[in-house]
């Protein structure tokens, strides 16, 4: 075990080790009637306005923590945008008469905001990127341009996108509406609930097996929902075996801008572009959502690959059919949006400064969701994103979460309606996240909150220990 390892951290280290089902590839299985991350919001808010007892731990908006942005961001963001128009961006300038404040244009890509995106990661290299207007709309770009590039290669369907032991179930909806399946790595001991070079490996050999042609590969790093984050020389070694595979390597990095170590360090493409041969970086890419810092609704993200003259073939196809679906869709960033992610990362200190006191509240509040996981022996990983994952079970890995018999819970909904019903608590379980059997005594949680409701949450898993020794 490593040493530095919190409490916590190495008790999730020894269920990891355990858990056999997540320790093997797997395909994603959607749950029948399994409600989404919004249906869990939305339960939240009902029960809320009904006068019930409610812990929302479902999907949290990083403003939850009840705490405002840098003063000085508003200042900063009309300030950002004098320069940007003064360096030539016309279309981001202040008009008069007109109900949103800029000029009516079909602007589709701000260039003078995607060069400061791709440098606040420190990129050198030639860049091909496209800016949309969610993370979700930038996967689905991703994903078709995957499958273009699978087609001119004249691979045999069905295709596949490796994903991490535990993934964002947005994916599944994406995936399955262009008939993509999902492969999730296996969980490696010695790396939590993170995707690893031994997994994807593992992985990319399971889908040979099993028929399934896979056209890329999406670690999220750090974790959404674990937390958890990956090394440089990691990152490297799969990003090698996914362009000797000849599949494109997108790293999620839309939790990135919260890791304490800021977005750059947290995945450091520098580093990353300096250390690898041309002919891998043009096989990799990032996806990122530049104002999930500020707010889960109003924002941005981009599709950013770097690929070096010569050996830019597959971003090129990937950028191209990207393009053409923002054209379909008309999924372009607002001159606000794309305005604000642009201030944000120039703001004087970084991202952490400009968002202030919500950036304090959410590290204090991540520190003391670790610190009552440490008290009690739960297993959680929470590393550097707002979620954790917690594994709701004793010392001996027994389930916490036991049927009205005693038996322990094995059904996703069941552990929804038990939290709910008994404790209020609206989590989501971790079924949502992979299909393995023992996800089932997992949970998400989020740091996104007041510490009020930390300590709330701890005293349901005090609760449920308690009940588990009686």
């Amino acid at each position: 075990m490593i040493p530095s390892l919190s409490p916590s951290a190495a008790a999730m280290e020894r269920f990891v080790a355990g858990a056999v089902g997540l320790r093997e590839p797997l395909i994603s299985v959607a749950v029948p009637g399994l409600p989404t991350l919004p249906d869990l919001k939305k339960l939240a808010r009902d029960r809320r306005a009904a006068g019930l007892p409610v812990i929302d731990q479902s999907a949290g908006d990083i403003d939850d923590v009840g705490q405002p942005l840098h003063a000085d961001l508003g200042a900063w963001i009309e300030q950002t945008r004098d320069r940007l128009v003064a360096e030539g961006a016309s279309e981001l300038r202040r008009v008069t008469g007109g109900a949103y404040g800029y000029p009516g244009n079909y602007q589709q890509q701000y260039l003078s905001v995607l060069n400061i995106l791709a440098q606040s990661w420190g990129i050198a290299g030639r860049t091909l990127a496209v800016h949309t207007v969610s993370g979700r709309a930038a996967l689905d770009c991703a994903f078709r341009g995957m499958i273009a590039a699978a087609k001119l290669q004249k691979l045999p369907a069905p295709y596949a996108i490796v994903l991490d032991p535990l993934a964002w179930s947005g994916y599944q909806p994406l995936a399955a509406d262009l008939d993509l399946e999902l492969i999730h790595m296996p969980a490696v001991p010695g790396h939590g609930l993170a995707g690893s070079c031994e997994g994807l490996r593992s992985a990319l050999a399971f889908a040979a097996e099993v028929g399934r042609s896979v056209i890329g590969v999406v670690p999220v790093v750090p974790s959404n929902p674990s937390g958890i984050g990956l090394s440089a020389e990691e990152l490297a070694r799969m990003a090698e075996v996914a362009a000797a595979a000849q599949v494109p390597m997108l790293i999620d990095a839309f939790y990135s801008p919260l890791d304490p170590r800021g977005h750059a360090a947290c995945v450091p493409m520098a580093e990353l572009e300096a250390k690898l041969a041309p002919e891998v970086l043009g096989y990799l890419g990032i996806l990122v959502g530049e104002t999930k810092v500020s707010s889960s609704q109003n924002k941005t993200a981009s599709l950013i690959w770097c690929a070096p003259a010569g050996h830019d073939g597959p971003a090129k196809t990937l950028i191209h059919h990207a393009s053409e679906r923002l054209k379909t869709t008309n999924l372009y960033p607002r001159p606000q949006e794309a305005l604000v992610a642009a201030a944000l990362h120039t703001f004087p200190g970084g991202l952490h400064a400009a968002m202030g006191p919500r950036y304090v509240a959410l590290r204090d509040a991540r520190d003391a969701m670790r610190a009552v996981c440490d008290r009690l022996g739960i297993p959680l990983s929470i590393g550097g994103s707002f979620y954790g994952t917690a594994a709701l079970v004793d010392g001996q890995g027994n389930s916490l979460l036991k049927d009205p018999g005693g038996q322990p819970l094995t059904d996703a909904k069941a552990v929804i309606s038990a939290l709910v019903a008994r404790y209020g608590l609206v989590g989501a379980p971790g079924g949502m996240f992979s299909p393995a059997p023992e996800a089932t005594v997992l949970v998400r949680l989020t740091a996104a909150v007041t510490l009020a409701d930390v300590e709330r949450v701890g005293a349901i898993l005090e609760q449920l220990l308690e009940q588990a020794r009686a």
